[in-house]
């Protein structure tokens, strides 16, 4: 298998792997994140597949581009929607932090996360779309210095 579809799989698994582990560190039960996932399980799938898209992308942008000899600078587009997903992620288990996050003074961050849920989860999916077609333009400009 290609390099680049094994590190979007498991860019994608990672993302679904790091939303297992908050959630569940965070309700402290296996059923409510089981629970919460199937509420959301449309939403969690995009989520984390243009995630792992991206990351494919960029694996084959950085492969190409030191075959050639190019500069690029997806990095920085994988490293902004990543924490874009990854926050995307939080915001559907951050009504379980609510408990903890005012202790640390954070009950701001609990209420804002909870309550734009949703809309945060679709950000997500969008920074991921930009990110996907960033990455794909910046293939295109590696192609182009290779016809040159």
């Amino acid at each position: 298998m290609k390099k680049e579809i094994i590190a979007g799989i498991l860019g994608s698994l990672g993302l679904l792997l790091f939303y297992f582990i908050v959630m569940s560190v965070s309700s402290g039960s296996w059923a409510s994140t089981i629970s919460q996932f199937q509420d959301l399980w449309y939403w969690m799938i995009l989520l984390s597949a243009g995630f792992g898209i991206q990351i494919g992308l960029y694996v084959k942008l950085k492969v190409k581009s030191e075959k050639l000899k190019v500069t690029n600078s997806g990095k920085a587009m994988a490293a902004t929607s990543g924490t874009t997903s990854g926050v995307s992620m939080i915001a559907c288990c951050a009504h379980h932090l609510s408990e903890v996050l005012p202790i640390i003074g954070l009950s701001g961050a609990a209420v804002f996360l909870t309550r734009y849920q949703t809309p945060l989860i679709v950000l997500g999916i969008i920074m991921n779309g930009f990110g996907i077609f960033y990455m794909l333009r910046q293939i295109q400009k590696v192609k182009s210095y290779h016809i040159k």
